[in-house]
C-alpha cells in the first residue's frame, strides 16, 4: 500500500515539474534568455530525477540504495544548473 503513495508522490512531481519547465521553457522562447533555458533544464533535472527513483525502486524492491542515489545526484545537479541560471540572470 505504502508504494502506491510513493507511485503517487513521484507522479506529481513528474507532472508538476514538468508544468515548471513548460513555462520556463515558454519564457524562453519569448525572450530568448539563456537563463529561462538553463531553468527549464535545471528543473527537468530534477523532476526526471525524483521519477526515474520511483521507477527504479519498483523494479529493484527492497534495494534503496540505488533510487536515492539516482534521486541525490540529479538533484545536486539540477539545482547546480538552477543556481547557475539564477546567477547568470543577475549579471
Amino acid at each position: 500500500m505504502d508504494a502506491i503513495y510513493l507511485d503517487l508522490a513521484q507522479t506529481l512531481i513528474l507532472v508538476f515539474g514538468g508544468v515548471v519547465v513548460y513555462y520556463a521553457t515558454r519564457a524562453y522562447r519569448r525572450t530568448k534568455s539563456q537563463a529561462m533555458l538553463l531553468l527549464a533544464i535545471g528543473f527537468a533535472c530534477v523532476a526526471v530525477g525524483a521519477f526515474a527513483a520511483g521507477v527504479i525502486y519498483n523494479l529493484n524492491t527492497g534495494d534503496l540504495s540505488t533510487p536515492i542515489t539516482v534521486q541525490a545526484y540529479s538533484q545536486v545537479i539540477g539545482f547546480l544548473v538552477i543556481v547557475y541560471s539564477l546567477a547568470r540572470a543577475r549579471s
